[in-house]
């Protein structure tokens, strides 16, 4: 039979065993990206920032990311992109990921950017309008508010190859108020892709590259005679 000694030396490294245990189950892990998720390319910091907030348009869903009209307005004018949008978010509307432009305007305020760029969405048009327009004050507030020489520039929905539903004129009025009370610019640009199914994907809301081309031109169209440089 065991000694006494030897079984006080045995309680003993149970009861550790057991401590470590305990430590290892409550602390907490480390949370990990979702599959899926994109990666934002360093920055380039010799260059001015700029940040995208948005959907799955501006985000670039089915196409590669330097396609989506974030990337080509960002190239075009030589700024390098930080691109926080989400495919199926809005101001009030979860993304694939439960994410809403909160999420993404969270992560903008650790960032530094000289040019924020916010899209209206689409996913927003079947939600509530008073939700919404908490949303868009709140949001674009704060980040007046945290970047106040920033130069914020909102635009209107991009919508698919079909007539838009009038909610969708509504979610533009209160985000280009959201916008313009905080001194921002706001760019109606239309609904370029409307009538043209060769410009959107099989699904006939989200522009292939071809649309998000066209998309990028009417977006810089707005903006040449605001004298937005590089």
């Amino acid at each position: 039979m065991p000694t006494r000694s030897r079984l006080i030396a045995l309680v003993a490294v149970a009861a550790a065993a057991v401590a470590l245990a305990g430590c290892s189950s409550t602390a907490p892990a480390r949370p990990v990206a979702a599959e899926g998720t994109p990666a934002a390319a360093p920055a380039d910091h010799t260059k001015p920032q700029v940040i995208a907030i948005g959907d799955s348009i501006a985000f670039g869903k089915g196409i590669r990311p330097d396609e989506a009209w974030p990337a080509l307005i960002a190239a075009q004018h030589g700024w390098s992109l930080t691109n926080l949008a989400v495919s199926g978010s809005g101001f009030v509307k979860p993304g694939w990921n439960g994410d809403t432009y909160r999420e993404q305007v969270d992560t903008a305020l650790g960032l530094h950017p000289d040019y924020i760029l916010i899209a209206a969405t689409r996913n927003d048009r079947e939600q509530s309008p008073a939700l919404v327009t908490s949303s868009a004050d709140e949001l674009l507030g704060e980040l007046h508010d945290t970047f106040p020489r920033a130069r914020i520039i909102g635009i209107t929905t991009v919508w698919g190859a079909d007539a838009p539903p009038p909610t969708v004129a509504t979610v533009n009025a209160i985000v280009e108020k959201a916008v313009t009370d905080v001194g921002g610019t706001f760019l109606d640009i239309g609904y370029p892709l409307a009538g043209h199914p060769e410009l959107v994907q099989v699904d006939g809301i989200h522009p292939n590259a071809a649309g998000e081309r066209i998309v990028a031109k009417t977006i810089e169209d707005r903006l040449a005679p605001l004298g937005v440089t590089s």
